[in-house]
C-alpha cells in the first residue's frame, strides 16, 4: 500500500523488524487461515522518518542518556518532555497521508461487509507493536499503549502519534537509558497496528499449557465479560475453564464473580468501565460449546507456531446470537519458561552450595 502502510495480509513472523511483534504475528495468522479482524501496520519506518524529519531523534536521544535512571522525578521529567516533543512536533505529509488513506479504505471495506452507511465511523483498535516485544525469549520492558474504539481518521492518526509516545513511559526510559547506544536504539523502533474492533460480547485469554505446572497436555482459558482489557490487565476475576488437549475434552471450571466489565462508550469513541448487572455477575460467561470452539482454534494456532502459545481473544455474537471467535493475539507462552529457568537456577545454586560444603568437610574446614 506504500511505504508506510502494510496490511495485515502483507506479512508474516519474518517481517517482524518492520513491522513489530504484533503486527507480524497477525499477519502470521491471516496468513495461516485463522480468524483474525482486518487490519493494517504503520511500520517501524514511519516513526524513524517522523524522528529524521527534524532533529527529533537527537532530543529523544539525549533525554534518554541524559536521565537520572536512580532519580524517580528525573524519569518523570523525561517522560513528559518526550512525549510533548512527539505530539508536538508535525507529522511529514506523506505519512499522515497514508495512514487516513489506509484507515479509510478498511473502514470502506468493513462497512459494504456490515451494510452501514458511516463508513468514516467504523471503529478500530490502534496497538503498539514494538519490535522488542511478544518474542520467544522476552518481551519488552516498557508495555506501550493501546487504544480501544477509535473512530474517525482524525482521532486514528492521534492514536497512532500517542503510541509513538508510549515508548517514553519513565520504566521504558529506564530501561534503554541502561543499555548501550546501538541497543537502545533498536528498542525504540516501533509499529502499530490498526486493527477493526472485535465488538466482544466475551473476551479473554489462551494457554496452550498450564500456566500453573507447565503442563503441556492442557489448555486454560480465562474469560469475562465486555472487552479483553479486564481480564489482561487483572481488573477482574475471570471465569476459568481447564482443558485436555485430547478431544479436546472440558475437565474443570470456576465460575467467578465478574463485577464489572469494558464496553463502548455510549457516543461511540473510546470505552467505559462500568458495573454488570446481578443477572450476569455470578453465571458462566461460556457456554460448553464456545469453550471447546476456544480450545480447538488455539490447538490450530498452537500447531501453525509449534510450540505452547499464550492467546488473546474475543467472542462476538452473529446476528443469530452465534459466539465467533476472532484472535486478537498470539504470543509465545514464556510464564512457566521463566519460572522453570528461576527454579533450575535455585537448584543449581543449591547443589553447587551443597557441594561446595561436601568439599569443605571432606578437607576438615567445617566447625
Amino acid at each position: 500500500m506504500g511505504k508506510y502502510i502494510k496490511k495485515f495480509d502483507e506479512v508474516k513472523s519474518v517481517d517482524r523488524p518492520s513491522v513489530g511483534g504484533k503486527c507480524a504475528s497477525l499477519g502470521e495468522m491471516v496468513q495461516a487461515g485463522l480468524p483474525v479482524p482486518d487490519g493494517f501496520a504503520v511500520t517501524v519506518d514511519a516513526y524513524e522518518d517522523f524522528r529524521d524529519n527534524s532533529d527529533l531523534r537527537a532530543e529523544l536521544r539525549n533525554l534518554v542518556f541524559g536521565v537520572d535512571r536512580e532519580n524517580s522525578a528525573s524519569l518523570q521529567d523525561a517522560h513528559d518532555r518526550a512525549v510533548s516533543l512527539v505530539l508536538g512536533r508535525e507529522l511529514p505529509a506523506a505519512i499522515e497521508s497514508e495512514i487516513r488513506e489506509a484507515y479509510l479504505a478498511l473502514a470502506k471495506d468493513a462497512a459494504g461487509r456490515r451494510g452501514i452507511d458511516d463508513a468514516d465511523r467504523v471503529p478500530v483498535a490502534v496497538r503498539s507493536s514494538s519490535v522488542d516485544e511478544d518474542g520467544d525469549a522476552a518481551s519488552f520492558a516498557g508495555q506501550q499503549e493501546t487504544y480501544l474504539w477509535v473512530v474517525g481518521e482524525d482521532d486514528v492518526v492521534a492514536k497512532v502519534r500517542e503510541c509513538w509516545a508510549s515508548l517514553y513511559t519513565p520504566q521504558a526510559i529506564a530501561y534503554r537509558a541502561g543499555m548501550s547506544e546501538t541497543d537502545a536504539t533498536e528498542a525504540s523502533k516501533i509499529s502499530v497496528a490498526v486493527q477493526l474492533m472485535a465488538d466482544a460480547d466475551v473476551a479473554g485469554v489462551t494457554f496452550t499449557v498450564s500456566p500453573r505446572t507447565g503442563d503441556r497436555s492442557v489448555i486454560a482459558i480465562n474469560a469475562s465479560w465486555g472487552l479483553g482489557q479486564s481480564v489482561v490487565s487483572g481488573e477482574v476475576t475471570p471465569d476459568e475453564f481447564w482443558l485436555t488437549k485430547i478431544g479436546p475434552t472440558l475437565t474443570n471450571s470456576r465460575i467467578a464473580t465478574k463485577g464489572h466489565e469494558y464496553v463502548p462508550a455510549p457516543d461511540g469513541s473510546g470505552v467505559l468501565f462500568r458495573e454488570v448487572e446481578e443477572a450476569r455477575r455470578d453465571i458462566p460467561c461460556l457456554s460448553d460449546a464456545e469453550v471447546l470452539q476456544l480450545a480447538e482454534i488455539s490447538l490450530r494456532v498452537e500447531e501453525h507456531y509449534g510450540c505452547p502459545q499464550d492467546i488473546e481473544w474475543a467472542l462476538e455474537r452473529s446476528a443469530d446470537g452465534t459466539g465467533v471467535v476472532m484472535l486478537l493475539q498470539s504470543r509465545p507462552e514464556t510464564n512457566w519458561k521463566k519460572r522453570k529457568e528461576e527454579k533450575s537456577k535455585r537448584t543449581s545454586t543449591a547443589t553447587s552450595n551443597l557441594l561446595g560444603f561436601v568439599s569443605a568437610a571432606a578437607k576438615g574446614h567445617t566447625r
